[in-house]
């Protein structure tokens, strides 16, 4: 403030001048205050070192501590929960405000953790059983705690279970449209065949290089479409073979320059068998690079970050963006024919199966048996990689649910926020406003934008 607006002020009242002076410095402090209470959490969080829950399950349930030590992590979260209690979030900034948010969000699911595990330690030696969470102890809530933990939403099992066989009838009218359109409505094995055809895979190395390069290039032209940011922004990805790909090898990965020995950052393909399908290839790079994982990390790195960032993965933001991407490939030039689409019909089905068989699971209990009846009946031509999927579903309780569920969501909140907006409403201000926000549980970046 400028000192003549503050001689005017002192000059129509003191006392109101006194109460704006009172009132800046309260701000200041409250935001100093808030500011320097987030750098001694991360730094007591990390001394510590409590390791984050394990995706596996039997790995989880092994490594639960002892009572002592549960309590004094609970005795740790509480107290700083107890510190946010009558935090004023109006009296700090907008950055601040969605740190107090999900530091608060942070607090009650470790205080969750802690309890479930003195509730599961109060039960002395128990088997670990292989078949799901539905045969542990306290099963039901773990699952539950699983679900927040790793998709960052606040959702039922049977609210999950109902969207996903949804999106099972859904895909499965799409795919069968596709079918009708290239001759094989009443030609079930005649179908297959074709799926199965060698013109759909490439068995070059180079070839696959190349192709995803001008899918990376048609991609680039597209992006002010439904981005802010310009192809110049946008890091180089390189392309390359996954090293010691097998038949159970996921169709590809990105790695940042950080997580790598390449000092790059990179895209790496599955080439097991020196074959690659071609109708994966569009929704792959979208989810894998632009715009998915490879672009979310560019923009979100350039973005402020508070102390907090790093502490936490937030599945359902990371994985949920990379698959709310894939559903836009004609407006990123891509998905031009029938067989592209198919190709993200075929792995949105097996991501949508995954979400029935999780819940059949470990909620409702059932067998391997039964998870690969229902695999049979509902994901056609994937038999091989039936055993693959169903055993991660089994050892990796929610992991699966990161990406339909995180992109179920974040769809959720462009509508919330396009209502509220109307005419006003930019869709690739909303784009930024989510990479920006970092990796925020779902739940938390609903408040955030």
């Amino acid at each position: 403030m400028k000192f003549s607006n503050i001689r005017s002020l002192f000059y129509k009242g003191p006392f109101l001048f006194f109460t704006l002076v009172a009132n800046t410095l309260y701000c200041q402090n409250q935001a100093a205050s808030f500011s320097d209470l987030v750098q001694n959490f991360a730094a007591e969080y990390r001394a510590l070192d409590i390791p984050r829950v394990d995706f596996d399950y039997r790995n989880y349930l092994r490594e639960i501590p002892s009572v002592t030590e549960i309590e004094k992590r609970e005795a740790f979260f509480g107290k700083y929960r107890q510190a946010l209690h009558n935090m004023d979030n109006k009296q700090l900034a907008e950055e601040e405000q969605a740190t107090l948010a999900h530091l608060r969000y942070q607090l009650d699911l470790h205080l969750e953790r802690c309890a479930l595990e003195k509730q599961i330690r109060s039960e002395g030696q128990f088997v670990i059983p292989n078949e799901g969470l539905n045969k542990a102890p306290h099963g039901k809530s773990l699952y539950g705690f699983f679900i927040r933990y790793a998709t960052g939403v606040d959702i039922a099992p049977d609210e999950i279970f109902d969207f996903g066989m949804t999106e099972i009838r859904k895909i499965h009218r799409e795919i069968n449209a596709i079918r009708i359109r290239t001759g094989f409505q009443n030609d079930s094995a005649g179908w297959i065949n074709y799926l199965n055809n060698s013109d759909f895979f490439l068995t070059e190395r180079d070839s696959v290089v190349a192709g995803y390069e001008k899918i990376k290039n048609r991609v680039l032209a597209h992006l002010g479409t439904m981005f802010g940011q310009t192809p110049a922004e946008v890091p180089d990805i390189e392309f390359m073979t996954w090293p010691d790909a097998g038949p159970y090898t996921p169709p590809g990965i990105y790695l940042s320059e950080d997580d790598n020995a390449y000092g790059k950052a990179v895209f790496q393909f599955n080439f097991y068998g020196d074959r690659h399908n071609r109708r994966a290839m569009d929704w792959l790079f979208l989810h894998e690079a632009i715009p998915g994982h490879h672009f979310h990390r560019s923009v979100r790195e350039g973005a402020p970050q508070s102390a907090l960032n790093g502490l936490w993965f937030a599945g359902g933001t990371v994985e949920g963006w990379a698959t709310y991407v894939e559903y836009f490939g004609e407006a990123m030039g891509l998905y031009r024919d029938d067989m592209a689409w198919l190709g993200k019909w075929e792995w949105d089905l097996v991501r949508s199966v995954r979400i029935v068989l999780s819940v059949g699971i470990h909620d409702r209990g059932w067998t391997k048996a039964e998870a690969l009846a229902f695999w049979k009946a509902n994901v056609p031509n994937q038999d091989d990689i039936a055993e693959r999927e169903i055993s991660r579903c089994t050892n990796w309780p929610a992991q699966v649910l990161t990406y339909k569920i995180g992109a179920k969501k974040i769809f959720d909140l462009r509508d919330e926020v396009e209502r509220r907006e109307g005419v006003q409403f930019d869709l690739k201000k909303f784009h930024t406003r989510f990479l920006s926000a970092g990796y925020v549980p779902l739940e938390v970046m609903a408040g955030v934008i």
